[in-house]
């Protein structure tokens, strides 16, 4: 008696003929009309999965396809395409490995800041579909003392991101708008540090200074801000930029939490 494969064994040959373009077996077990071809009804499953990853790639890093060129970008999500999580297969979260695949990936080997402008274009790519929290109403913590400041910890909107690199990574996303033959963009001793929030309907793109950035890292881990104020002496920093970055995050409405012993606002 031949016994039948079960669905989940179907969807993993049928999932390997897409990715692998091979699982034996698979078309014997697949129905089609009457003078149908069984390859054929695959192939558009087989071709159209890679062709709906490229595209989803291309849409959210159009700065890394303008650099590599079609054929070389078309090769890399071919690439990627065999190596993405299960988890990651929705079109809407195919790009979120892509950037730590590029650091073993061949394309790296002549452009080493390619992964770090994947990471910033993801992080551009999610900061559009990021939750908008309400933002930090500073007038609710009149009361609050300086002892009470020092002992703050920040939260922030969850589209915020920063990306630091070696590189000029805000010059390099603005490649996507230029001509691959126009593209010459001096990469030594250019290290950025870039802040990606959203204003408005729009997502700034935005290179700060080393100080904001350290900050704005120890306040995300968790660090409060007294103690960022010492460790930013400590690396040479003002210490007093602290205050004028939380300034300017609070009235960007980066902000959306502050909390000291209990009390949250």
């Amino acid at each position: 008696m031949r016994v039948q494969p079960s669905l989940a064994e179907l969807e993993r040959a049928l999932a390997a003929r897409i990715l692998a373009r091979e699982s034996p077996g698979l078309d014997a077990q697949l129905r089609v009309p009457a003078g149908a071809d069984v390859a054929a009804r695959l192939a558009i499953h087989v071709e159209g999965y890679p062709a709906r990853i490229l595209a989803s790639l291309r849409e959210a890093f159009p700065a890394l396809a303008q650099i590599l060129g079609a054929a070389t970008f078309a090769a890399l999500a071919q690439r990627y395409a065999r190596a993405i999580p299960a988890e990651l297969r929705n079109l809407n979260r195919v790009g979120e490995a892509l950037a730590a695949f590029l650091e073993r990936d061949p394309a790296s080997a002549d452009l080493p800041f390619l992964a770090a402008l994947a990471e910033l274009e993801w992080a551009v790519q999610r900061c559009v579909h990021a939750e908008w929290l309400r933002a930090f109403d500073a007038s609710a913590c009149a009361g609050w003392t300086l002892d009470d400041w020092a002992r703050a910890r920040v939260r922030f909107q969850p589209g915020l991101a920063l990306v630091c690199a070696p590189w000029p990574l805000r010059e390099l996303r603005e490649t996507r708008l230029r001509e691959r033959s126009e593209i010459d963009v001096d990469l030594v001793d250019r290290s950025d540090r870039v802040l990606v929030y959203r204003r408005g309907f729009e997502v700034a793109v935005e290179s700060i200074a080393p100080g904001e950035a350290l900050a704005l890292r120890w306040l995300r881990a968790g660090d409060a801000l007294g103690a960022v104020a010492g460790r930013l002496a400590a690396a040479g920093e003002q210490s007093s930029d602290v205050t004028r970055c939380f300034e300017r995050w609070a009235r960007l409405g980066l902000v959306v939490g502050c909390e000291t012993e209990g009390t949250a606002h």
